[in-house]
């Protein structure tokens, strides 16, 4: 299932992917400009674990956050520049400990954002924090829309 995913993510987003083995996940990479006209460089990692509870996504998230930050090339963020990292797993069915995580503010970062997502490919469920911290308010919503689409839905 995840290959599928992936391919039809990549489809959508019209740029390859290309597997990073130290995550055990695929990156498709991509950038848009902002409602803010500052130019985001979007990171999408999806990998697979129905397994995965909080502990389990919080590493997730973490490494992929690493991941996206010290991949990074382009400007100095915080220049009209900024990252977010997508950390999508995949899970069937869906663990209330991951899905709780979801929900969570992620941490902060300057000029960089975090959203974690579970997606049960076999329902079509799909659980991300749906709430707009106050910090980067302005980039939250484009940031959300970027995942829906992204992910067909």
């Amino acid at each position: 299932m995840l290959p599928a995913f992936v391919q039809a993510m990549s489809n959508r987003l019209g740029e390859p992917a290309q597997y990073i083995p130290e995550l055990g996940a695929y990156l498709i990479v991509t950038k848009r400009f902002s409602a803010a006209l500052a130019n985001m460089h979007q990171h999408f990692f999806v990998s697979a674990y129905d397994a995965a509870g909080y502990p389990e996504m919080q590493a997730y998230m973490k490494a992929c956050s690493d991941s996206a930050l010290n991949n990074y090339q382009g400007a100095l963020r915080g220049l009209q520049k900024g990252v977010v990292s997508y950390a999508i797993l995949l899970q069937h069915p869906l663990n209330a400990n991951a899905v709780a995580f979801t929900k969570e503010l992620p941490k902060k970062h300057f000029a960089a954002f975090d959203l974690p997502i579970l997606v049960d490919p076999f329902t079509g469920a799909c659980e991300m924090l749906e709430k707009t911290p106050v910090w980067g308010f302005a980039m939250w919503k484009g940031i959300k829309k970027a995942a829906r689409e992204a992910l067909g839905f």
